[in-house]
């Protein structure tokens, strides 16, 4: 096997994607977000100023309950959606248990397109070996992984320690992969924003460049499909072959229209209740919405390297590329983009820090950069709107981004716990308060019964992603004191989400002050991160 990391620093990329970058940043204050945070604090404040307003406050009541019953809605919806995910990849994970022809089947299936090859790329800036060689263990693993896989590691020219960090990964698994390459990218570009955008951006170009110079690799012989991934995930064994499976299903337009997410799971060996909150609702908001309503892949996916170039790669002057990809996708090729579900698992990391103050800290870290990257993705997409293919479409994916990120994460829990005080304590300090259509006893009632029912979706959830999801080598949540640990997690699950909301509202207007300049992707901790083992259906 030849190793082409010893020369992949040493190519010129020409356009890297940043000339559309510069004139994307021209204006550093007056952005789109600014409309999305407008939106969520009129909603906000609508439960002090209806009530002053003759006859409208009669309404008040009314209209908050609602506003709350739509939220439960949208949590019934998602709950249902989850459920049925699960309960297909537990199927997929008994059927490969105890029938082996449906395995030999997906692998025959699989060698009639013997002419696909896969591409890995991660990107590496101050993280831990330790955990980048638990990715790549993941990746060994991958069927034919010597013949059929090459992955790409992405590494900033400011990177401690490159040069034996480059030697160290190669040693170890340059005769593991069909190729391994290493790029470093270089800093201070203009237009760019340092982060994991900007380094995949590179290290994509570069390294399918490297693929196509290398006529003992013969690049223009196979069909390749890429996938995208943080330097912290642990795949499972057959990732490559049912992603493969699934991508044979398809005809030529719709393997090339389409992003394909596995169910990410987040865990480490030990977390504070608040990082495993946060973790058990990504993955049922994974399962419940991101996928099934199609707004955007997260974390690592994959596509056609056809549909990859299409779309330019990743936009190297935004810091979140996942939020960005589906919405990007769309824009540049001007067809639609499908996320389709992989039903297995993967694990990341979730965040971690050395202490418990320092947890906090990169929890809150976390949020912030989610919320920032949310804003700025919808400010790309209304810039860029006129090349959505139809005005369908368009309002279509923008109501429910916003009813994701912009409500259900967001304002949802806020409005929810604050505004029933707030209109008591207003009609208490208005002088004239006209008779409520529903009293306030009514009132306090039904919002005790959603609360109730809030908590039995939080507990469906629990359910669903700790006891429900076949993750082998996952013992935290067995056994009388994982149970334990779950339902006292539960109990915590509406406190954790209101903290979370505050956090997003507060990045939300840190973003509408500081404009592009709080733009940046300050990579989170990895050093205190420890896997949990196993993936998927191992």
């Amino acid at each position: 096997m030849i190793s082409s990391s010893s020369s992949s620093s040493s190519l010129d990329i020409p356009d890297n994607g940043t000339n559309a970058a510069k004139l994307d940043a021209a204006n550093r204050y007056v952005r789109w977000n600014l409309l999305f945070l407008l939106t969520i604090f009129i909603f906000l404040l609508f439960p002090i100023w209806m009530p002053l307003i003759p006859y409208v406050n009669q309404t008040t009541n009314i209209v908050i309950i609602i506003t709350i019953g739509l939220f439960q809605l949208i949590w019934l919806i998602a709950t249902i959606c989850a459920i049925r995910r699960t309960l297909v990849i537990n199927s997929r994970n008994k059927l490969k248990v105890t029938k082996a022809q449906d395995v030999e089947s997906a692998g025959a299936t699989a060698n009639n397109y013997s002419a696909i090859r896969h591409i890995v790329a991660m990107t590496l800036y101050k993280e831990p070996m330790s955990v980048l060689k638990t990715t790549l263990d993941s990746l060994v693993q991958q069927k034919d992984a010597k013949t059929r896989l090459s992955v790409i590691i992405g590494m900033e020219c400011r990177t401690p320690d490159k040069e034996a960090k480059r030697h160290e990964i190669c040693a170890k698994y340059d005769s593991k992969f069909l190729r391994l390459i290493v790029t470093f990218h270089p800093s201070d570009i203009p237009g760019e924003i340092s982060g994991k955008c900007s380094n995949m951006n590179y290290a994509c170009r570069q390294g399918l460049q490297i693929l196509r110079q290398d006529v003992d690799y013969n690049y223009e012989e196979y069909e390749h499909i890429f996938t995208n991934c943080d330097c912290d995930a642990v795949f499972d064994p057959e990732y490559t072959l049912e992603l493969e499976t699934e991508y044979s299903k398809l005809d030529f337009a719709d393997r090339h229209s389409s992003i394909w997410q596995s169910i990410i799971i987040y865990k480490r060996d030990s977390m504070p209740f608040f990082v495993d909150i946060t973790g058990v609702l990504r993955t049922f908001f994974f399962m419940g919405v991101l996928i099934p309503w199609n707004i955007n892949p997260m974390s690592h996916y994959s596509l056609s390297v056809k549909l990859l170039e299409e779309g330019a790669f990743t936009h190297p002057a935004y810091q979140m590329e996942d939020i960005i990809a589906l919405i990007r996708y769309t824009i540049i090729t001007r067809r639609e983009i499908r996320i389709r579900p992989l039903n297995l698992i993967s694990i990341n990391g979730p965040t971690s820090g050395a202490n418990y103050a320092d947890e906090i800290r990169e929890w809150a870290l976390q949020i912030r950069r989610w919320t920032i990257g949310a804003g700025e993705v919808f400010h790309y997409f209304i810039v860029k709107t006129y090349r959505m293919p139809g005005l369908y479409l368009s309002i279509s994916w923008a109501t429910r981004f916003f009813i994701y990120y912009g409500l259900v994460l967001c304002a949802s829990a806020i409005f929810s716990v604050i505004s029933p005080f707030v209109v008591q304590f207003v009609n208490m300090a208005a002088a004239d308060h006209d008779q409520l259509f529903i009293s306030d006893s009514l009132s306090t009632t039904i919002r005790f019964i959603f609360l109730g029912t809030q908590y039995a979706f939080l507990l469906s959830a629990t359910v669903l992603v700790r006891w429900s999801l076949p993750v082998p080598g996952d013992n935290h949540n067995k056994g009388f004191w994982g149970v334990t640990r779950g339902l006292l997690h539960w109990i915590l699950m509406l406190p954790t989400i209101l903290a979370y909301s505050f956090v997003e509202l507060y990045s939300f207007f840190e973003l509408a002050f500081r404009g592009k300049d709080v733009c940046k992707h300050n990579a989170a901790s990895k050093n205190n991160l420890v896997l949990v083992k196993g993936a998927g259906n191992s």
